[in-house]
């Protein structure tokens, strides 16, 4: 399935470029405008779901994966910059998740003790149900 698209703009190139995503496969999930009626007025003529004047939202919607930028320089550069960044941390937080979910061991399941493999020192502790000193139940 390919990712979800967030339109920064609704300048004519905007109003092309949505179109052709769409025919491509990609669904069209944001839009933003420099005005809340801006965007409005072009996501009910495109069939965007989701519309607004602040770009955070647009960054942070949980189903846009990839953006497409159409504005003026000084702008487009603000908006990649943060795209950038969150998305530099939205992978390190899924590397984590998936290194945690990999290397997490469960001592003393009956009490919920979650463990990480720094604290899971004694090799003779893992599966056994053995709660090292010092953990608490979570």
């Amino acid at each position: 399935m390919l990712p979800g698209v967030g339109v920064f703009g609704t300048s004519l190139t905007a109003r092309v470029i949505i179109p052709l995503l769409k025919d491509e496969g990609f669904a069209v999930k944001a839009l933003w405008g420099r005005t809340q009626e801006e965007a409005e007025e072009l996501a009910k003529e495109m069939s965007v779901p989701f519309y607004t004047s602040r770009i955070d939202e647009v960054l942070l919607h949980q189903d846009v994966d990839l953006v497409c930028i159409n504005l003026p320089p000084p702008l487009t550069r603000q908006i990649a910059v943060k795209t950038l960044e969150l998305g530099h941390q939205r992978k390190k937080k899924q590397q984590a998740e998936k290194y945690w979910e990999k290397n997490a061991t469960w001592l003393s399941p009956p009490r919920g003790t979650f463990v990480y493999p720094h604290d899971a020192a004694l090799g003779e502790s893992r599966g056994t149900g053995f709660k090292p000193l010092g953990m608490q139940p979570v």
